[in-house]
């Protein structure tokens, strides 16, 4: 068990305004009000810093490693390159916050509110995201390799050339979602809602997607070697020029009511033939006993 610190919050709190670079690790905080406050390059690593307030504050390169911030309000701060490597943020309320470059790598992130935040180019290795609400949030060139994210709200994120391999998206929300350029190598996307989701020129190599519905869906040129298309609804999904040769659980009858084009490879037991009308009539070849 941590010993941590018990440092005088009433003082610190009225100090808020300069705590540039301050020390204030291994200490007991808990619902402090750091809220405007200017505090760039902080040092709180390992503090117990649950339901305290950081609204507003400027947080630039802020060091909370192996902290607990349960419940906190980070609504509006400025985290530029903050270090939350293996914190709890349970339930923390990242609203319109500045994260860009910000570390989270093995934190505990369960229904915590991103909406309207900025992550780019920020790093989620191996982190506990489930449930965890980011709808319409910017994730450009992300690394979330690993990640732990069922049940998540992704709808309208924006999250391209990123890197989510072996991440478990299961029943997640990804409605409208742009993945486009992403590696999603052996990721688990089961009963997840891809919806117009835009997968153009994305690599999902055996991915898990049994149940997922791509109901108009961008797979343009996406990479889908060894996926899982078990129970995958596909109405509308667009193929064209995407690479399903070994892909497995597709069947001709739901093929045939997404779109594919003359350069999109099916696997060896399906056939498309052009109907003369644009579109593919796709059927079943008989397999070899």
């Amino acid at each position: 068990m941590v010993e941590r610190r018990q440092l005088d919050k009433a003082e610190i709190e009225a100090s808020k305004k300069n705590l540039e670079r301050a020390r204030l690790n291994k200490s007991d905080l808990e619902g402090i009000d750091l809220s405007e406050g200017y505090m760039k390059e902080v040092d709180l690593e390992r503090c117990n810093l649950k339901r305290s307030n950081f609204k507003n504050a400027s947080i630039n390169g802020g060091y909370f490693k192996g902290s607990n911030l349960f419940g906190s309000n980070f609504f509006g701060a400025s985290l530029i390159r903050a270090d939350f490597t293996r914190t709890n943020l349970s339930g923390v309320n990242f609203r319109n916050t500045d994260l860009s470059g910000a570390k989270f790598h093995q934190a505990l992130l369960k229904r915590a509110q991103f909406e309207g935040a900025n992550l780019v180019r920020s790093e989620f290795l191996e982190a506990q995201m489930n449930e965890a609400n980011l709808a319409g949030v910017r994730f450009n060139k992300s690394d979330l390799r690993g990640a732990m994210m069922i049940g998540i709200n992704l709808a309208g994120a924006q999250i391209p050339q990123s890197h989510l391999s072996k991440t478990n998206i299961s029943k997640g929300d990804l409605t409208g979602t742009d993945v486009s350029g992403c590696n999603l190598t052996g990721s688990d996307l089961r009963e997840a809602v891809l919806r117009e989701t835009n997968f153009q020129n994305a690599i999902l190599d055996r991915t898990f997607l049994k149940g997922a519905d791509l109901t108009g869906a961008n797979l343009t040129g996406a990479r889908l070697r060894g996926a899982d298309f078990a129970e995958t609804v596909l109405d509308g999904a667009n193929f064209s020029g995407a690479d399903l040769s070994l892909v497995t659980n597709l069947s001709a009858e739901r093929m045939q009511k997404a779109v594919l084009d003359q350069s999109t490879k099916l696997p060896d037991h399906l056939k498309a033939e052009s109907d003369g009308n644009g579109g593919y009539t796709v059927t079943e070849l008989p397999r070899e006993a």
